[in-house]
């Protein structure tokens, strides 16, 4: 997924000072526009203050163009970033080539501080990534037209919706693990192309419901916000946003629980500065440093509740405490292309 939610690190250099202390500088590449302007100013300045390491910060391109740009600079035993920010799907797919470095989990003991499943390792144990941030899909609708809101996925088939659902047409959004999850009582029955195929034909009951399919974002978010749509699949964060602009949406956690995207940091494995890597992770890891990114950047933090001070009303705006849904990232990339044309295929026909 785009950052919406992705952003890149890189530490590049190390000069000797006067007083006979290394000055560092680690240049950070983020999507440009809000979320770069507002690590720039909000987030990264109280990690120089504390260590000294300066922080530059620039673009980076998309997931699919980074990871071919991080794969052709391994080739070349060189790393175009000493630290990144990648989407699960992206660190899975780096990892399956060798292509990040192992971390210290010694040098990163805030680690202890996180949520269950944002450490990931490698076959033989060494720590290739650490969470970074998330964020949650969840069943949306406009209060206008739909005076109850949902309580469980299953509404999505059970209520009458006068034909004017609006969901992604994307086979990765996260609504094939919650109708495996609602109805197939668990991922499971996703690990087989004949599960896969139950889990999307259970998804075309809805296309009686479905007015839109969509890719661009913002055109069902203008749809849901006027009323031309009556509920579907959305981002939690950016529907919380419109609601407190006055607007009448609603987001809703189904009892079975909200799609959680997430974000991993990474070194590649050509890196040269990964001990400056480390304490950068550390530090974005940190509590309170998740507390001013959910703030600041709408981002769901991936420090457990309890160690940060967000009040109630904060941390409903970005999240929820309840067990999420998660991508089963590993069975998209291994049915690849197979998958996206069945999904495709059942939405055409």
């Amino acid at each position: 997924m785009s950052l919406r939610k992705t952003f890149t690190l890189v530490a590049s250099c190390a000069a000797l000072t006067g007083s006979g202390v290394f000055a560092e500088e680690i240049t950070v590449s983020a999507w440009g526009g809000f979320f770069e302007e507002t690590l720039k100013e909000v987030i990264y300045p109280g990690f120089t203050e504390e260590t000294g390491i300066t922080v530059r910060s620039i673009a980076q391109p998309a997931d699919q163009a980074w990871l071919t740009q991080l794969t052709n600079a391994a080739r070349a035993k060189k790393a175009p970033a000493d630290l990144s920010l990648v989407a699960d799907e992206v660190f899975v797919r780096g990892q399956s080539i060798n292509l990040w470095a192992n971390l210290n989990a010694d040098n990163i003991p805030n680690t202890q501080t996180l949520l269950d499943g944002f450490t990931k390792t490698s076959d033989d144990g060494n720590l290739n990534a650490v969470g970074a941030l998330s964020w949650f899909t969840t069943f949306v609708t406009n209060t206008d037209t739909v005076a109850e809101a949902p309580t469980s996925w299953a509404d999505l088939w059970t209520r009458d919706w006068d034909g004017k659902l609006g969901l992604t047409s994307n086979a990765n959004s996260g609504l094939m693990e919650a109708t495996a999850l609602t109805f197939f009582g668990g991922y499971d029955v996703m690990e087989t192309r004949e599960g896969l195929e139950k889990v999307i034909a259970k998804i075309a009951e809805l296309k009686p419901q479905v007015q839109l399919w969509y890719r661009d974002e913002g055109q069902f978010q203008q749809s849901l916000e006027a009323g031309e749509l009556v509920g579907g699949l959305y981002y939690h964060d950016v529907t919380m946003l419109s609601a407190m602009d006055g607007l009448p949406v609603v987001s809703t956690f189904p009892k079975e629980g909200g799609i959680l995207g997430d974000a991993y940091w990474i070194v590649p494995r050509d890196s040269k500065n990964i001990e400056a890597a480390e304490k950068f992770i550390n530090y974005m890891i940190r509590p309170d440093v998740q507390a001013e990114m959910a703030r600041n950047l709408g981002v769901a933090p991936v420090a457990k509740r309890d160690a940060m001070d967000l009040t109630d009303e904060e941390f409903a705006s970005v999240g929820s405490s309840g067990a999420p849904i998660r991508s089963q990232t590993h069975i998209h990339l291994r049915e690849g292309d197979w998958l996206s044309d069945k999904y495709l295929e059942m939405i055409s026909q």
